[in-house]
């Protein structure tokens, strides 16, 4: 089969931005709860079960990254979305689709695996002290550490983009285009590589944005002097609004590149 790709200006990259912000204001209550479905199933299973909820998490990613498409396919169609949505991939409608949506969160958790390990030996040993008593640590050695976390996780994210871009239109192309998964990693890769300057526009765009909405938030409840707890709360909840908003431009990153009438063919089996 054939799918075909439209080269987008780096200008397109902040109109998505702007098409999920409008979206957000037409559909606010199902998209904050769906975010708030997503923010919870990656804090919660992710981080509070050791090990296990990340390797889950991770390995559920490309599913739920197509239950994200569909959401904004579904609100911008005027239709009611619910936490369910997340999770559409998993579902009985999609089950011809579920091994290779599995194919692919087996990939893209050894893709990150990669990723980690490449920072790890990059970045060497962590410096050796004691974790339960850094409020005890000498200034210098607190400042080491604290500059070698930062280093490494600046180090982490960098080397797991690479492999979020392979990803990030593959689980649509498995399903929506009938890819197989490693044409659908591959299309998905030439696809955003050919739209490399919106998706700089597009990230660029979006830290923008989600520091001016947190930072404006925060700074207003803390002027009021509410209690350090309700700021901590309003602060999750922050969070939550801005993982609203931004699963609601991902959709339109995919109409732009594969819905648009200027075509490039990607040739698959």
């Amino acid at each position: 089969m054939a799918t075909h790709l439209h080269v987008c200006t780096p200008r397109d990259g902040w109109n998505w931005l702007m098409q999920g912000v409008a979206l957000f204001r037409k559909r606010p209550a199902d998209l904050f709860i769906f975010g708030n479905t997503y923010l919870f199933v990656i804090l919660f299973v992710g981080i509070l079960i050791p090990f296990l909820g990340a390797a889950l998490v991770t390995l559920l990613t490309p599913a739920m990254a197509y239950g994200i498409n569909l959401a904004g396919k579904m609100a911008n169609s005027g239709l009611r979305i619910t936490p369910a949505t997340l999770f559409a991939g998993l579902g009985p409608d999609n089950r011809r689709y579920l091994n290779k949506l599995m194919m692919l969160g087996v990939a893209y958790t050894a893709g990150f695996a990669v990723a980690k390990l490449i920072a790890h030996l990059v970045m060497g040993p962590q410096p050796d002290i004691d974790l339960a008593n850094l409020r005890n640590l000498p200034p210098e050695q607190l400042a080491q550490v604290t500059e070698f976390m930062m280093q490494s996780a600046a180090l982490t994210i960098l080397t797991t983009i690479p492999v979020i871009l392979a990803f990030w239109y593959a689980p649509v192309l498995v399903v929506w285009h009938d890819m197989q998964p490693g044409q659908a990693i591959f299309s998905s890769w030439v696809a955003v590589w050919r739209n490399k300057g919106a998706f700089v526009i597009y990230g660029m765009g979006w830290l923008l944005l989600s520091s001016m909405l947190s930072g404006l938030i925060v700074g207003v409840f803390s002027l009021l002097g509410l209690p350090a707890a309700l700021l901590g709360a309003l602060n999750i909840m922050t969070l939550a609004l801005i993982m609203a908003i931004s699963l609601a431009t991902v959709y339109f990153s995919y109409t732009a590149v594969f819905e648009h009438t200027d075509e490039l063919a990607i040739t698959g089996d």
